[in-house]
C-alpha cells in the first residue's frame, strides 16, 4: 500500500497571549524541526512510502519530524474531529514498525487505521480509540525507534494561503 507522507501539520492548542489568542504549534522542538527543513526536504518527505518496496526501511522515516504522531484533524472551532475528509475519518499516513523476532529483517511494517471518529468526537476521544484499536490488534504502541504511537489536533488550514495548515511566526 503506498501511503503519503506528509511532514507539515499543526498541533492543538489556544493560548492567551496579552488578550490575543494564537495557535500554537506542536511543540517548540517539533517547530524548530520544521522550520530547519529545505524545500527539498520538504518535497522528500512527500514522497510516498511504500512499505512493500524491497528499498524501503524503517529508517527511512526517522526524516520525519513527528511520524509516531497521528495528525487529527479538527473542526474550525475546535469541537469535533472533521477528518480529512470532513466526514471524521482519521488515517496514519505511513507504515508503523515494531520489533518482530520472527521476522528474518527483525521488525514487521502494519498499516494503522483508518479510524471512524465521526460525530460529536473530540480530537482526545478519538485519539484514545485509536490507540485502543492498535493495542486491541496485538499492535505494540512502540515502534522499532522507540516512539510511542500518541496523536495531535490538527486544526484546518487558516487560509487558502496556508493550504497544509503550517501556522507560520507572526500569523
Amino acid at each position: 500500500m503506498k501511503i503519503a507522507a506528509v511532514l507539515t501539520a499543526t498541533a492543538a492548542t489556544t493560548t492567551a497571549v496579552s488578550g490575543n489568542l494564537l495557535r500554537d504549534s506542536k511543540t517548540a522542538v517539533q517547530k524548530e524541526n520544521d522550520r530547519r527543513l529545505t524545500n527539498s526536504e520538504r518535497r522528500l518527505a512527500r514522497q510516498v512510502f511504500d512499505k512493500t518496496d524491497p528499498t524501503f526501511h524503517p529508517d527511512d522515516l526517522l526524516i520525519i519530524p513527528d511520524y509516531w504522531l497521528i495528525g487529527i484533524r479538527t473542526s474550525y472551532d475546535g469541537s469535533y474531529v472533521a477528518g480529512v475528509d470532513d466526514a471524521g475519518n482519521v488515517e496514519y499516513n505511513y507504515p508503523w514498525c515494531t520489533a518482530d523476532e520472527t521476522s528474518p529483517e527483525g521488525y514487521t511494517c502494519l498499516d494503522l487505521g483508518p479510524w471512524n471518529c465521526s460525530g460529536d468526537v473530540t480530537w482526545t476521544a478519538c485519539c484514545d480509540y485509536a490507540k485502543a484499536d492498535v493495542t486491541d490488534r496485538g499492535i505494540a504502541s512502540v515502534d522499532l525507534h522507540g516512539n510511542s504511537l500518541d496523536c495531535y489536533d490538527s486544526p484546518p488550514p487558516i487560509s487558502e494561503d496556508d493550504p497544509e495548515g503550517v501556522w507560520q511566526e507572526g500569523q
